[in-house]
């Protein structure tokens, strides 16, 4: 699972990788082991996966993804499977996405954002402040992501559980007002062009669907909500290609006995979440996916060694 890469073009933050490492990634996974999309799924959906068959998956349809990850995928004679939700496409650019760009642009690193992130926060919401941190306890927040720092659970986990899309994003908007940050003039930067997603689908590669608008907490959605974002996305697709969709991953691994149902109804026939985590009696949209960010840390690990 990748999401963020960077070169002269597009910042280094948290969790990029250049195309150098990209292909150190791979050759680690080893070439022949990794399947074109479209013959991935149909030995997902026959059965017949193989104990070392992978794919690879780009969630987000970012600019950089196609800048920097597609020449090393074409070099190496790969296809993958490419996530796209489609807000961005039709005028609502994703606000998650702005924000990192701002947090990783805008601030000396990462702690100084969440330091002055975390004194709006209280100074804006005190109250919601004091009584959603009080016990938290960074160690057991997201445990299944083992990259992620102290910083960055409290961090989630303010934005998620304390503050929610409404207050997380009046912190924000007050954050980069401070900072004189035009959140419209970089929103074109980030993400790919319908043109861009027809030529990965004429070359190959496989686009499935990943919500309109990225929630954050998307199972937590009603069951008519959750239709909506993806029958948006479907039809977007649909639309852009000339042909339904018929393979999905989690926005945020965010879904419900509800998320699954809706996309059954809409004909998709496989999904994927965002973490190795074993589920008792997985469905065929639960296969696991192992992110860039372990990867690479596994590859440096064992350099290290030698």
């Amino acid at each position: 699972m990748f999401h963020h890469f960077f070169d002269e073009a597009h910042p280094r933050g948290q969790g990029a990788i250049s195309a150098n490492e990209l292909e150190a990634v791979l050759d680690e996974l080893g070439r022949d082991n990794i399947l074109p999309p479209d013959e991935w799924q149909r030995r997902a959906l026959s059965g017949t996966l193989g104990q070392t068959d992978l794919c690879l998956t780009f969630d987000d349809a970012l600019r950089c993804q196609y800048d920097v990850a597609l020449p090393v995928l074409k070099a190496m004679g790969l296809k993958a499977f490419w996530f796209v939700y489609s807000g961005v496409f039709q005028g609502r650019p994703e606000v998650l996405e702005i924000y990192r760009h701002f947090r990783m642009t805008a601030f000396e690193d990462l702690g100084a954002f969440y330091a002055e992130f975390d004194g709006a926060a209280r100074a804006r919401f005190p109250d919601a402040h004091a009584s959603g941190l009080g016990g938290f306890d960074p160690k057991t927040y997201l445990a299944a992501y083992p990259f992620y720092s102290d910083g960055d659970r409290q961090f989630r986990y303010l934005r998620d559980d304390v503050l929610g899309p409404q207050r997380y994003q009046e912190v924000m908007t007050s954050l980069m007002e401070k900072k004189g940050f035009d959140p419209s003039a970089i929103a074109a930067q980030l993400w790919m062009s319908n043109e861009e997603i027809r030529t990965l689908d004429r070359e190959g590669h496989v686009i499935g669907l990943h919500s309109f608008s990225h929630p954050t907490r998307l199972a937590e959605l009603s069951p008519d909500a959750q239709r909506a974002e993806y029958q948006k996305n479907f039809d977007h697709l649909a639309a852009t290609l000339g042909k339904a969709p018929t393979a999905m991953s989690h926005p945020c691994n965010s879904y419900s006995r509800d998320t699954i149902s809706v996309l059954q109804e809409m004909g998709i026939k496989l999904g994927f979440r965002s973490n190795r985590t074993v589920i008792e009696g997985a469905s065929m949209f639960e296969f696991p996916r192992e992110d860039q960010a372990n990867l690479m840390r596994a590859i440096r690990v064992k350099n290290a060694r030698f």
